[in-house]
């Protein structure tokens, strides 16, 4: 009798009469934003930047978000305009949440 209220119990978990009621034994996904980028890889799109920009004799402040648009990383090259830091940021946070990537002639986010 015991085994057979057992045999019942696991079918009963197996097939739920509600799907939404059914508990996955794993987490279904484990990056809910999309991959996270290091310090150290934001530092790294953050020179290669700043070389471009060398390369053409730009001034500009690079920022870098992670996928969630939360600042990660930082810089300013000397002579860059003061009002494009918060420019730059901001398009940093707004392009993962938006979808689109930004471009503009005096500030890069990536």
């Amino acid at each position: 009798m015991s085994g057979n209220k057992t045999a019942m119990a696991l079918e009963e978990r197996a097939a739920p009469a509600n799907p939404l009621d059914a508990i996955p034994d794993e987490m279904p996904f484990d990056v809910p934003y999309g991959n996270p980028i290091s310090l150290d890889r934001a530092h790294a799109v953050i020179q290669a930047a700043v070389a471009e920009a060398k390369k053409r004799n730009w001034k500009m402040n690079v920022a870098v978000s992670d996928s969630g648009g939360n600042l990660v990383a930082f810089q300013r090259m000397d002579g860059a305009m003061l009002a494009s830091i918060q420019i730059s940021q901001h398009k940093a946070r707004a392009a993962p949440l938006s979808g689109a990537r930004p471009r503009s002639s005096r500030t890069v986010s990536i």
